[in-house]
């Protein structure tokens, strides 16, 4: 049987953590959650995931300063991040890829939408 696929997902609303963590972890895939962005840092070099999924807006760390701190660690920065983002306000979704992000979905998506992206980016 093939290894499980860790997904970091961080993101301080905790209805929306659980719906895509129930979606992610339909599809076989092992979910670890963070709460802010100084978790997310902590458990990315912890855990070391094959994906990491980062809400923009999150208490303490958001997710860009996040990005920013795991794409200038040596050990986690090879890790794929894709950006959670409720409006898609350009300047942050392009901050992000500038920070080495690879992509983004905005909330609420369709669960096809964010499959494929997640598929995409393993």
């Amino acid at each position: 049987m093939p290894m499980t696929k860790k997904i970091l997902l961080a993101d301080d609303d905790a209805a929306m953590q659980d719906s895509l963590a129930a979606l992610l972890e339909a599809e076989g895939y092992r979910v670890i959650k963070a709460a802010n962005g100084e978790e997310a840092v902590e458990l990315a070099k912890k855990e070391l995931p094959s994906l990491i999924m980062l809400d923009i807006h999150m208490p303490r760390m958001d997710g860009l300063t996040a990005c920013h701190a795991i794409k200038t660690d040596k050990v986690v920065k090879s890790i794929p991040v894709v950006m959670l983002t409720v409006e898609g306000s350009v300047r942050e979704i392009q901050q992000a890829i500038d920070y080495g992000a690879k992509t983004y979905i905005t909330k609420p998506s369709s669960k096809e939408e964010i499959l494929k992206v997640v598929r995409s980016v393993i």
